[in-house]
């Protein structure tokens, strides 16, 4: 099974950083401290898990703070509690941030200009499974076939993806399909897609009871890639699931750690320098975090937050 995903920052690590990253080490008051919500994501994905790490890293690195989590569904959700000002830092899918941003979201053509970046990320493949011998070969056989597309954030970026392949109405798109590895099983279900960080436990159970992920490339997915530059090339490397014997060519969208525009931008730039300095016990907890290259992390698909600004030019001068 997947590594657990409970995390436990080390003393010396806490202590460390709390001095860094200017707290004494003692708490301030409740009624003087600063609030951060964060809003968090589906329990069954990486969101949650992610979520609720940085808010217990940065309760220790940041006593004179108070962080709270904000249970969410996952991205759309996220965005919209940035965008309203009822969370102040969350997760989401680099696409759906981008699509939020310009406005172009399936359900909001209003413009969400309230959300700023703060880091990408690591990448979530996309996993496109099929059940035990099933005939399918390939996402070209899914014309007329059902398709479980996820819930919240996922499905939008299953839909796109099934877009660049498929006309309107070839393809029956279930959202939100409730047992799908039971229904991939009996076969209510021909194929189901999960956008989640690898190793994805979701992904692990599909594929224990005996699913098998097919590929996703060829001319479609240069076509969706142009259409939606926020999409890349991956590979999910062979035997990362039970029985996934080959190595998974796919597609995959960033995710990306937001803030709402109006946060304050010193209390922003010690959240990204946190994020930083707990990033090495991050990725030895959350395995999904092995894939951030920190390098990109200035990258994100809406403009970073005058708080992140400060601290990546800070981090470049003093290299």
């Amino acid at each position: 099974m997947p590594t657990s995903w409970n995390l436990a920052l080390p003393a010396v690590l806490v202590c460390a950083a709390c001095t860094a990253c200017g707290g004494s080490g003692d708490a301030a008051p409740a009624s003087s401290r600063p609030t951060i919500r964060v809003s968090t994501g589906a329990p069954s994905g990486s969101f949650r898990p992610l979520s609720e790490a940085l808010v217990k890293g940065y309760t220790q690195l940041m006593p004179d703070v108070h962080v709270e989590a904000v249970n969410t569904p996952g991205s759309l959700r996220n965005l919209q509690e940035l965008q309203d000002g009822t969370a102040d830092i969350g997760l989401a899918q680099a696409g759906l941030a981008h699509m939020a941003y310009n406005g172009r979201l399936p359900e909001s053509v209003r413009p969400f200009r309230n959300i700023r970046g703060i880091a990408v990320l690591n990448s979530s493949p996309v996993h496109l499974l099929v059940g035990p011998g099933s005939t399918i070969r390939s996402i070209d056989d899914l014309k007329g076939r059902r398709v479980s597309i996820g819930r919240d954030g996922a499905s939008v970026t299953s839909h796109l993806v099934l877009s660049n392949f498929f006309l309107p109405g070839q393809v029956h798109e279930i959202e939100g399909a409730p047992g799908t590895t039971a229904m991939l099983l009996d076969r209510t279900l021909d194929a189901a897609f999960a956008v989640s960080s690898v190793p994805s436990e979701e992904v692990w159970r599909h594929t224990t009871a005996g699913a098998r992920l097919l590929q996703i490339s060829g001319p479609g997915t240069d076509r969706l890639r142009t259409t939606f530059p926020f999409f890349r090339s991956d590979i999910i490397p062979a035997g990362t699931y039970p029985g996934q014997n080959e190595t998974i060519h796919t597609l995959s969208v960033d995710v990306v750690l937001l803030a709402r525009e109006g946060l304050d931008a010193a209390l922003v730039r010690r959240l990204t320098d946190g994020l930083f300095r707990m990033l090495p016990q991050l990725s030895s907890e959350l395995p999904f975090l092995k894939r951030m290259e920190p390098e990109r992390a200035p990258a994100t698909p809406v403009p970073l937050h005058p708080g992140a600004v400060l601290y990546y030019r800070e981090r470049e001068l003093s290299r």
